[in-house]
C-alpha cells in the first residue's frame, strides 16, 4: 500500500475537531505539539481557523503511535515523514487507525489471561502476565493487553459471566503485577511530584497504578497513595511534597453521588492552576463536573503521557 507524499495531499481542509478524531489525538495535544515543538505547520483560514492536510494528519498519527511506543514526543516531533515511517514499522493511512486494530497475537494474550481467571488458575494467569511482559513494550502492555483484560473481566462480572470470586482473582494478580511493574519502573527522583490516587468510594485501583507507572516513565517523582483518598488527604499530600500536579483515576462505578462533591471540594482545596488530570474507563460518567472544575481530562494514557512532558517542561 502507498504511502501519502507532501505534494498529494498538501491541500489543507480539515478543521481541527476533524483532525484530532482522525488521528486520535485530542485538539489540546495537536496544538501542544505545534506550539512547543514545530511538528506540524497547518494553514489558517480566513477567519484564523487551523486547516490540516491529509499528510498533516498522517503525521499526527504516526506521531501518536511512535509516542505510544515509548518515545519521548520531544525526540520524534522533527523527525522526517520516512524516519517516522520507519520508526513505527509500518505503513498508516489517515484516518484509518485513530484506533489501531489490535494483533490477534495480543487478542491471543488476553483470551489466555481470562481463561486461567475463569479457572482460578494462579499459575497460568502469572505466565500470561509474564508474556505479556516479553512481547510488548510498556505502553503497549497497558493499552493491548491490561486494559482490555480489566474492561473483559469487568463486562463478565457485571453480566454475570464471571463470579465475585473470579474478579477478586483476577484484581489481586494484576495489582502485585503493576506492583512490581512501578518498583521496577521506580528511578532517583529527578522531576517534579505528581500526586496518584483515586477520589473517596473509587476503590479500583488497577487504573490509578497505570498511571503512576506513566508517570515515573516520563520522568516525575510519584506519591502513590492507592485508592479511595478523601479530598483533604489528598489536599496533605500536595501540601506535604509540594506537589505540582494531580492525577485521579475513575474506573467503577461510573455514578457515584459522592464524587461530583469529592472532585469540587478538592479543586476548592488546590493551589489555583496546579493540574487535575482526571481519566479512567469511568470519567464520561463526571463530565459534568469534571469541566466545570477545569479538570485535565485525557483520554488515554499516550495523552496522559504527552501532556506531563509538555508540563514537565513548563515547570523547568
Amino acid at each position: 500500500m502507498s504511502r501519502l507524499t507532501a505534494a498529494q495531499h498538501q491541500s489543507p481542509r480539515c478543521p481541527i475537531n476533524v483532525a484530532a478524531r482522525r488521528s486520535g489525538l485530542t485538539a489540546h495535544v495537536i496544538r501542544a505539539w505545534e506550539r512547543r515543538y514545530q511538528a506540524i505547520s497547518p494553514n489558517r483560514s480566513a477567519t484564523a481557523r487551523r486547516l490540516y492536510s491529509d499528510w498533516e494528519v498522517q503525521r499526527l498519527v504516526l506521531l501518536r503511535q511512535a509516542v505510544q511506543l515509548g518515545h519521548r514526543i520531544s525526540e520524534v516531533a522533527n523527525l522526517p515523514m520516512e524516519e517516522l515511517h520507519a520508526l513505527v514499522g509500518r505503513d498508516t493511512l489517515p484516518g484509518l487507525e485513530a484506533t489501531p486494530r489490535i494483533p490477534l497475537t495480543r487478542l491471543r494474550l488476553v483470551e489466555a489471561a481470562i481463561n486461567a481467571a475463569m479457572a482460578l488458575d494462579s499459575q497460568a494467569f502469572l505466565q500470561s502476565l509474564l508474556q505479556a511482559t516479553r512481547t510488548l513494550t510498556v505502553p503497549a502492555l497497558f493499552e493491548d493487553f491490561v486494559d482490555p483484560l480489566m474492561n473483559e473481566i469487568g463486562l463478565r462480572w457485571r453480566d454475570g459471566r464471571m463470579r465475585v470470586a473470579h474478579e477478586h482473582f483476577a484484581s489481586a494478580h494484576l495489582r502485585t503485577f503493576l506492583g512490581d511493574l512501578m518498583t521496577s519502573s521506580s528511578v532517583a527522583p529527578s522531576g517534579p511530584c505528581i500526586v496518584v490516587t483515586t477520589p473517596f468510594g473509587q476503590h479500583h485501583e488497577l487504573g490509578a497504578l497505570m498511571v503512576a507507572i506513566t508517570a515515573m516513565r516520563a520522568g516525575w517523582e510519584v506519591v502513590y497513595a492507592g485508592s479511595s483518598l478523601p479530598a483533604e488527604e489528598i489536599q496533605h499530600a500536595v501540601e506535604v511534597r509540594n506537589a505540582r500536579a494531580v492525577a485521579l483515576s475513575l474506573c467503577y462505578p461510573a455514578d457515584d453521588p459522592r464524587i461530583e462533591g469529592q472532585l469540587t471540594k478538592l479543586r476548592g482545596a488546590l493551589p489555583p492552576g496546579l493540574p487535575l488530570f482526571v481519566g479512567g474507563s469511568a470519567s464520561n460518567g463526571y463530565a459534568r463536573v469534571l469541566g466545570a472544575i477545569s479538570a485535565r481530562w485525557p483520554q488515554n494514557l499516550c495523552e496522559f503521557n504527552s501532556e506531563l512532558d509538555l508540563l514537565r517542561q513548563r515547570l523547568g
